[in-house]
């Protein structure tokens, strides 16, 4: 009990750590164009969580800013804000995460209860996980044109094909004597699956749950930053600054502040899905 109470404290202490010991590399190092002081990322993160200045006021709004640049005057022209960013990129994870998650174990249910499914599906399976699911990007896009299916599919496909592969091994890994017990008690079909199996897969499930959230954050950022005009990845590429691919007059105040935002997104929904997951698996402790 004591090492559970601990840990909020060891948690609050380990961040205090970080931060200071940026403040000490920023100040040792002097090179804000790489590592901006803590100061301008404060700025930076109040200037792009407020909502943006009317139409034609942005220089002046920037004149009462110590901290200003290229990025952050696109973003404002732009209308762009940091929690709308990542409100629309969380949209887009748990879009993800609903469709591809049932997909995904769905798929690995069946591979992992019928040898054949296993036989046929599994070399499959093993070509299609290997695919970036960045790569499926331009592909869609012959099929569905320039629209939001670009930018949601990848993720699905990510999620979906992280979560076949616990689940799979979930059920084949269900200890034998646990079935051969219920079975001579009469269990069978749905009573089976509902009573033994699923609960004996149930943890290992629930784990790829985690692994899940990770890829489609991964995959969400990735997709915005090469074709979207809304969402973190366009968020960190300056909005239209890089139109051209070929500026790099990026702000890392700005990329430091997305990053941080992506984090504390990434942790909140980890937490959700860890807590959920000690819920359900109560029994396994």
């Amino acid at each position: 009990m004591r090492a559970v109470a601990q840990r909020p404290l060891l948690w609050i202490v380990s961040l205090a750590t970080l931060i200071a010991a940026y403040a000490v590399v920023a100040s040792v190092l002097q090179r804000p164009d790489v590592i901006p002081p803590a100061s301008d990322i404060a700025e930076t993160f109040r200037a792009l969580v407020s909502a943006p200045p009317p139409q034609g006021m942005e220089h002046e709004a920037h004149h009462h800013h110590h901290h200003s640049s290229d990025q952050i005057e696109t973003l404002q022209q732009e209308r762009v804000t940091l929690p709308a960013s990542l409100g629309i990129s969380t949209l887009r994870v748990l879009f993800g995460l609903a469709v591809g998650l049932p997909l995904g174990i769905l798929i690995g249910l069946w591979m992992g209860a019928s040898r054949r499914a296993d036989d046929y599906l599994h070399p499959i399976f093993v070509l299609v996980r290997s695919i970036p699911p960045l790569a499926l990007i331009t592909y869609i896009m012959l099929w569905l044109g320039h629209s939001e299916a670009h930018r949601l599919i990848p993720i699905v496909y990510a999620v979906a094909t992280t979560a076949v592969i616990p689940t799979y091994h979930g059920v084949r890994d269900v200890a034998a004597k646990y079935e051969v017990a219920a079975r001579s008690l009469g269990a069978h079909g749905s009573l089976l699956w509902s009573k033994v199996l699923l609960p004996a897969a149930g943890p290992a499930v629930l784990g790829g749950l985690r692994y899940s959230i990770a890829l489609a954050w991964m995959t969400a950022v990735g997709a915005e930053m090469l074709m979207a005009d809304d969402g973190m990845g366009n968020f960190l590429v300056g909005g239209g600054m890089w139109a051209s691919r070929l500026q790099t007059r990026s702000d890392p105040a700005v990329i430091i502040v997305g990053i941080l935002a992506l984090a504390a997104a990434g942790w909140a929904m980890d937490a959700v899905a860890r807590l959920a997951t000690a819920r359900l698996t109560r029994w396994v402790r």
